[in-house]
């Protein structure tokens, strides 16, 4: 999707928010009605994405960890899957690491699979890569609804367990440390 003629906003109380409807009662009613107040008490940063008439898709993100313990997990094996994944070497673990949180992301109806969920999660990417300039952030995380499932799969995101599997909401990661280290060499690539 082209994203020319579309304005970022982060939402603050003075904010006036554009028609929306995203399909989701439970992502429509946060947006209208708690945003602000998570804003204010410091809970979720929300950003809206507008044109001129109205609000074409909003997301709220936040400072979060991802909580690693064995019994977590469906056995030990899976367990030590997943730590693998995460850290290079397993005196490293952490039974915290830290993340940025997607708390809510909802696109209009009217233009959903046209690629502006996608320019959404590679800007909240850029987010928390700025971030590490200055406090830790190795993954990006989501509660993720069973319809967006297949969503974030493509992008990249991981089920962190197989223990909530068929529930409404998975929880779902993405590393950022291969994301990084692409960066790195890019830059490397650029210097030489």
């Amino acid at each position: 999707m082209e994203l020319a003629g579309l304005s970022l906003i982060k939402v603050n109380t003075a904010t006036d928010f554009k028609p929306f409807d995203c399909g989701d009662e439970d992502l429509n009613d946060f947006l209208l009605s708690k945003s602000k107040h998570y804003q204010i008490e410091l809970l979720a940063v929300t950003y809206l994405l507008e044109n001129e008439e109205r609000t074409i898709a909003f997301f709220s993100i936040f400072n979060d960890s991802l909580r690693v313990q064995e019994k977590e997990f469906a056995s030990k094996s899976a367990f030590k899957r997943l730590l693998s994944r995460l850290v290079t070497h397993p005196k490293r673990h952490l039974e915290y690491y830290p993340a940025l949180k997607i708390g809510r992301l909802g696109v209009c109806n009217t233009i959903k699979k046209s690629g502006v969920g996608t320019a959404i999660i590679n800007f909240i990417i850029s987010i928390a890569m700025d971030q590490n300039e200055s406090c830790a952030c190795k993954l990006i995380t989501v509660d993720a609804y069973d319809k967006s499932l297949g969503f974030y799969e493509k992008l990249g995101f991981t089920y962190f367990t197989e223990t909530d599997k068929g529930k409404d909401t998975r929880q779902m990661y993405l590393d950022l440390t291969p994301i990084m280290n692409a960066s790195l060499e890019e830059q490397s690539g650029k210097i030489h």
